[in-house]
């Protein structure tokens, strides 16, 4: 059962050292999911036994306050959310950042693939945090079409103009940018690290780009 729940566990747990990291948090998530405080009832005087009623959300609660504090204690940078799910504990700018963002494209879709990505990258799992950039580039690349123009290439200059006055250094710093991460390959990005550092810059990109032209950020 707990295999099925926790693929890859072995349980008993193994003399030899800790399971790998999204393990443990796999076993957690599964344990918060399970978790309830034993509330002491009526004692049957035949049997010689309480009878037990159980409390999910206190015990829940106290489960979460436990694992968080022990993760607290020992610099360990994750939580336990309280709805009993894992995530990365970020930087507090960056975490301010996803939280206060507003996203009013004026697409729906874009503004979908942002939400879902600013959620994700938070997630302790590598599948995620890669999807979370995904999801970040896919909008990035529609954000390109948001304004008037020809073509793609005359509309992303549009939206650029609008976010900087034409013809200064940010203007032209604000191009090269958007070049630079229209060119970057995510396949073979290989390091968790180098997925945090380009969904970090690009999102900062696409903010600065949203408030600049009312479109939230």
């Amino acid at each position: 059962m707990l295999q099925a729940e926790v693929p890859g566990i072995e349980w008993p747990l193994p003399d030899q050292g800790p399971p790998p990291t999204d393990i443990i948090l796999d076993l957690l998530e599964c344990c918060a999911d399970a978790v309830g405080e034993p509330i002491k009832g009526t004692y049957h005087r035949f049997f010689k036994h309480y009878h037990l009623n159980w409390n999910r959300e206190a015990g829940l609660a106290r489960f979460l306050s436990d694992v968080n504090r022990i993760f607290a204690r020992n610099g360990i940078a994750y939580e336990l959310t309280p709805d009993g799910q894992a995530r990365r504990l970020l930087p507090k700018p960056l975490a301010e950042a996803l939280r206060s963002a507003v996203f009013k494209t004026g697409d729906d879709e874009t503004d979908r693939l942002l939400n879902k990505a600013r959620h994700r990258i938070a997630s302790p799992k590598e599948d995620d945090r890669r999807d979370a950039l995904e999801k970040l580039c896919d909008a990035f690349e529609r954000l390109k079409t948001l304004e008037p123009g020809s073509g793609k290439p005359q509309q992303a200059d549009a939206l650029l103009d609008r976010a900087a006055v034409p013809g200064t250094e940010f203007r032209k710093m604000l191009g090269e940018e958007a070049l630079a991460l229209t060119e970057v390959d995510q396949e073979r990005l290989r390091s968790l690290e180098h997925v945090d550092y380009l969904f970090l810059r690009m999102f900062a990109f696409v903010r600065m780009v949203l408030k600049a032209t009312g479109r939230g950020g």
